[in-house]
Formats: C-alpha cells, structure tokens, sequence
C-alpha cells in the first residue's frame, strides 16, 4: 500500500494513497447544526461540499484544544467521492506527513487493547523503523456515516450537498 502519512494529537496515520483527493491548509469551516459530534462541519472546495470530521472523535478520544475552537485554522485530508451522490468527506488532521510505502505484510490487525469506537476505523497498524502508523478504514467511516437523500440535520438536508453554495469567503 501506498500511504499518505498525517499527525493528529501526537500520533501516526496513514491513508491508502488512492483514497486522497488534496491535503487542505488552514480551511475555513461551517458548523452544521445538531451534527454528530464527529463532525467539524463543512467546506467548500471548488463548488462542492465537503464534510469533515474530527479523526480525534471517530477514536473516541477527547481534543485537547486550548481556548476557542476556531474554524479558519484547520488542516484535512480531503478524499475522493466514493459514492454515487459525490459526496465527499475529509478528516481533519494536525500536520501532514510523508508518503509512504507499507508492505501488507507487515500490516497487522489492531491490537487487542484497542477500544470499540477506534478499531471501527482502524484496519490495522505497520511499524515502519521506529515508527508506528494506524491505518485509517475508509470504507468503514463511509459505510458508518453513511447519508441517503432523506436524511436531515437540524432543519437543513445534507443528502446531495454537490450544490450546497457554502460561501467561506
């Protein structure tokens, strides 16, 4: 597997390269009324809406963010449209990485100490040199997270979002 590597509260993670559409610097979010806690909120890049989530929550850990939550100084990894809608989702990490290349050989299960809500999005760890990354289940956040046509937040469809029109300027 080829991986893009990112920082998020002090540790590792990697992404299957072929998921990533673009790393996005100091983005402006969103907020999105009665989301799930999991969701930062949304973005607009280039016309279409994106929804970030906060990879910290989808662990079951708490941000350790001092002050203010702002919404203008947030890094993601913005990843490709996997689904007949477009629409498309980021996480929000800490710094980027590198690329990587992992063996799938030396990509194993996650650990046994591993909680319920972090091994939902974790197919497994690879330790490279000194190095350990978590590698992140795409598939696993789309299908958890998943939003037909129908469904709302708030008062505010978030079904097919391609046309949102969120003006972060």
């Amino acid at each position: 597997m080829r991986g893009l590597s990112f920082l998020v509260g002090g540790e590792l993670f990697a992404v299957d390269i072929d998921c990533v559409q673009k790393v996005v610097r100091k983005m402006k979010l969103t907020h999105v009324p009665a989301a799930p806690d999991e969701i930062l909120g949304i973005m607009n890049l280039k016309g279409k809406v994106i929804t970030i989530f906060s990879l910290t929550r989808l662990l079951g850990r708490r941000e350790n963010r001092t002050g203010e939550y702002t919404y203008d100084t947030i890094n993601a990894v913005v990843l490709k449209s996997f689904s007949a809608s477009e629409d498309q989702m980021g996480l929000n990490i800490d710094k980027p990485g590198d690329l990587i290349d992992i063996d799938d050989d030396i990509i194993c299960p996650p650990s046994l100490t591993t909680g319920a809500l972090e091994s939902f999005c974790i197919s497994g760890i690879a330790e490279i040199g000194e190095r350990l990354y978590r590698i992140i289940s795409i598939d696993s956040i789309i299908n958890k997270y998943k939003i037909t046509d129908e469904e709302t937040v708030g008062n505010m469809s978030i079904g097919n979002t391609s046309n949102g029109g969120i003006d972060n300027g």
